[in-house]
């Protein structure tokens, strides 16, 4: 995750913090705003490493915040603030995971896509080498023959060079 999506997601569940952490005011008691600051920073900490993680306890603080609106720990208009907040961070923390599930899927591609180039540099070298092979092998009886009649001629000028050289006295 990002410093910059760290940062939005960490400035959200503060205004969460401090949306519940009024404990002297009348529309939460304190063992809710308490609750719920822990929840925060439980978010907070994991939204720095595991963004999946922090968006399964951001939903069980959204339960826990049903919860204690449904037992009137927290008056229906602070819970809809708070909720509101949430919201943001949920998105944040979508917008977060779907990030590095693009950037894994871009990043297995590009392996994928250097595995297939090698694989096709790795087949044309093969079949360069294959071809090659085959010219020399079609070459290789030519030229013997070549090297074999050279060979011969260089031998047959030896012997006629050493007749003169006998013919002479």
């Amino acid at each position: 995750m990002t410093r910059p999506a760290i940062a939005t997601i960490i400035a959200a569940l503060a205004g969460v913090a401090l949306l519940a952490g009024c404990a002297a005011q009348p529309d939460i008691s304190a063992e809710s705003a308490e609750e719920l600051q822990t929840s925060v920073v439980s978010i907070a900490t994991l939204a720095q490493t595991d963004a999946a993680a922090a968006l399964a306890e951001l939903d069980a603080l959204e339960g826990r915040l049903d919860a204690a609106s449904a037992d009137g720990s927290i008056q229906a208009d602070r819970a809809t603030d708070i909720r509101s907040n949430i919201d943001l961070v949920r998105a944040d923390l979508t917008a977060a995971i779907e990030a590095a599930a693009a950037a894994e899927a871009q990043r297995v591609a590009d392996e994928q896509a250097a595995a297939a180039k090698a694989a096709a540099d790795q087949a044309a070298a093969d079949q360069a080498a294959a071809e090659e092979a085959a010219r020399q092998a079609e070459d290789g009886p030519e030229s013997d023959k070549e090297a074999r009649e050279a060979e011969k001629e260089a031998e047959k000028e030896r012997r006629e060079q050493e007749k003169e050289d006998r013919e002479e006295p």
